[in-house]
Order: C-alpha cells, then structure tokens, then sequence
C-alpha cells in the first residue's frame, strides 16, 4: 500500500505493518489507522508511526527493549483483552519520542507506549501499571552520565 508521509514523502508499505487503533493516540484520537515505516540508515532502524489517510501526524517511536536496559512493561488485563491477546508475549511495543532542536535532548515517552497485537494489528496507547516508568525519558542520559563521570 502506498501512503504519503511527513518525513519521507510517497512510501510502500506492507499490509503487516498497518495497525488499527480504534481510540487513535492522546490527543490525535481522530486518526486510527497508523502505518509503522522502518528506514535503515548504516546499522540502525530509524521508525515512525505514520497516519495511514494523511501526512500528518507522524511520531518518531523505538522499541524501548532495544534502547532501555530492562525494560519490562506491566500490561493490565483489560488492554489485553482490547488487543485480543492472553499475554504481553505477542505483543509490539513503541515508545513515542519528543525531538527537539538538539538532538541530544531527545526524551521517549516510557509510561505510555503504542502497543500492538502482532496478529491482528490491532493497537492502542496504554498507561502501564508500572509506577517507575517516566513520561519523558531522557535517550540519551546513560551516555551524558558516563561522559560527566569520566
């Protein structure tokens, strides 16, 4: 399927990556279909959630397994039940980034990811039930930590 998007104009994309989102994002809850468009740049992945029927909005997202060391979500029962799935196993996680001017002040969205259901792609945002996890993350705080404690 052929969508426009913000960042890298007309894209293809497989079906497999489209996912429904019947309550949309906070605040951009009148879009419910999102396309996850990967991009490979050297060794790195670079992701956006991309507004399946217009250009905007459009979110930067990681998965918070491969950049947050023990990341381990508390899903409640009930968003699984939403998202058809018996355990958080099946399941897609996507963390939303905030990016600023400098790049170095980049902040993920940890207490409310996009989760999806692989199976059937069906999505939502959630809140997870673990208190620990912030709503803007600094990405890159382990690195500015051992750059100061050198």
């Amino acid at each position: 399927m052929l969508i426009n998007t913000a960042v890298l104009g007309p894209v293809e994309v497989d079906r497999e990556d489209i996912f429904h989102l019947p309550d949309g994002l906070y605040g951009f809850d009148y879009f419910g279909n999102y396309a996850l468009v990967k991009e490979k740049q050297d060794d790195v992945t670079l992701m956006w959630l991309q507004a399946v029927d217009a250009n905007v909005p459009c979110f930067v997202v990681f998965d918070p397994f491969e950049i947050i060391d023990g990341f381990d979500p508390i899903v409640e029962h009930s968003d699984l039940k939403f998202l058809g799935c018996e355990s958080a196993e099946d399941l897609l996680f996507l963390v939303i980034a905030v990016v600023p001017e400098d790049i170095k002040d980049i902040t993920v969205n940890l207490k409310s990811p996009v989760v999806a259901n692989r199976k059937n792609r069906r999505a939502r945002q959630v809140i997870l039930a673990n208190r620990d996890y912030p709503v803007k993350f600094p990405l890159f705080q382990e690195e500015q930590g051992e750059a100061q404690g050198q």
